[in-house]
């Protein structure tokens, strides 16, 4: 009947909707080896890698299935907030509170360009898909768009549309989304140069968003927000 078959449609819905949702729950490794606290964890895009970074201002790359130290990256002169690495895993890139942006070579450990530019701490950096572009979003309320492939150290463009700290910012093909500590979620479509802004809840004197989060799932935004 048309009843059950909606009731089917319904259930494989729910069922695709649990594994989407479904997160792991028991505790596989411990990776020691940070002084202090980590800021932040990455892992490469198949998942076999992941990169730590923290208040000791290194960043550390790890096999995390045998809690094995591969590398670390030493460079900057305070705390590390951020650290990405690229689709084919030769690169990564990393911020932190000396305001620099710094893009590494992966194999020999050492910093190929540091782009100065932010007038506060980073948050949070990405690479585009091609790899051809560095985007960052800092304290000063500003996202700054950074050309991997020209020699300039100026940005090619810097969006300056929140009204306090940029927390965190995910790139995808077309789009930048950023998260402020305005509790705003800002989409900026790059194709149509077009701005979307969708304020998360309210903030007062009482109720501050102090960090909202993005993260994707296939087609998904999940937003964490704290306060």
């Amino acid at each position: 009947s048309a009843k059950a078959v909606m009731e089917a449609g319904g259930e494989r819905r729910t069922a695709k909707r649990q594994r989407i949702l479904e997160v792991p729950h028991a505790l596989s490794q411990t990776l020691k080896g940070h002084v202090g606290g980590v800021t932040a964890v990455r892992f490469n895009k198949n998942g076999t890698y992941c990169l730590s970074c923290g208040q000791d201002k290194t960043i550390r790359l790890w096999n995390p299935y045998k809690a094995l130290l591969i590398k670390t990256y030493t460079g900057h002169g305070y705390e590390v907030l951020d650290v990405a690495v690229t689709a084919d895993n030769s690169q990564l890139a990393s911020v932190g509170g000396d305001r620099q942006v710094f893009q590494w070579d992966v194999a020999t450990g050492k910093a190929i360009r540091r782009f100065t530019g932010h007038e506060a701490r980073v948050n949070c950096v990405s690479f585009n898909s091609e790899c051809s572009v560095l985007v960052s979003g800092s304290y000063d309320k500003s996202v700054r768009i950074w050309d991997l492939k020209s020699r300039s150290q100026v940005p090619i463009q810097t969006l300056d549309d929140a009204r306090d700290s940029v927390s965190s910012l995910l790139v995808s093909e077309h789009e930048i989304i950023t998260s402020s500590v305005d509790g705003c979620v800002r989409a900026y479509d790059i194709r149509m140069g077009r701005l979307r802004t969708d304020h998360i809840g309210r903030t007062t004197h009482t109720d501050t968003y102090t960090h909202i989060h993005i993260r994707t799932y296939h087609v998904h935004i999940y937003i964490h927000t704290s306060y």
